[in-house]
């Protein structure tokens, strides 16, 4: 008996089950792929964009680079301060402060995109699996009940296998999705604490020279 030939003859329900978790597992892996390109990219993109600033804070200079930098998170935080500021009309560092926080909140809402679905993911697949599990136990037994004398292996052995399928089908669901959600948590606090440090200097920067703009 194979792997499909017991998934075909398995209960409505745990058809059912094995269905939604080959479904989480299908969003869990497109989340995974779309995150793990926008935390390389980001990280890249900060890099180089750090690297050719090598520490200057001319404004001009700064609005430049960031301008080629368009992939790089803290580049993209810059540019929406300076324009928050330029509306504004005011270049102090308070006024650079605020905007500057403001869009790190866009960054950490940007950054934490489907990580909530991954979590969601994480934490149910191996309890929708084990229901599956439990169900196929509970049919295992409810054939042993109906049979007199020995009972065979072929008559609980599909009821067993269906439960150790959805068992397995849980953790195939779940442990990538927890994996991917605890490196991504790790990639996008480094992401804010470059985007921070950058922020930092900068409004040091400018409480030193007075003021900033192009």
């Amino acid at each position: 008996m194979d792997l499909w030939t017991i998934v075909r003859d398995a209960s409505l329900i745990n058809q059912l089950i094995l269905a939604l978790l080959a479904a989480l597992s299908v969003v869990s892996w497109a989340v995974v792929i779309e995150r793990w390109r926008y935390f390389r990219v980001a990280r890249a993109a900060d890099i180089h964009f750090f690297e050719e600033l090598r520490g200057s804070l001319d404004a001009t200079q700064v609005h430049r680079i960031a301008q080629a930098s368009g992939r790089s998170p803290a580049s993209r935080m810059y540019l929406a301060a300076e324009r928050e500021v330029e509306r504004l009309a005011r270049t102090d560092a308070a006024s650079w402060a605020e905007a500057l926080d403001l869009e790190r909140n866009m960054l950490r809402v940007d950054g934490e995109r489907g990580l909530p679905l991954l979590a969601i993911i994480a934490s149910t697949a191996p309890f929708i699996g084990l229901l599956g599990t439990v169900w196929g136990v509970m049919i295992a037994f409810l054939k042993l009940g109906g049979i007199e004398g020995q009972p065979a292996l072929e008559v609980v052995g599909p009821g067993i296998a269906e439960a150790l399928i959805a068992t397995a089908m849980g953790l195939f669901a779940a442990i990538p999705a927890v994996v991917a959600y605890n490196a991504f948590v790790a990639a996008q606090r480094n992401l804010l604490r470059r985007s921070d440090e950058f922020g930092r200097r900068l409004v040091v920067s400018i409480r030193t020279s007075g003021g900033f703009g192009r």
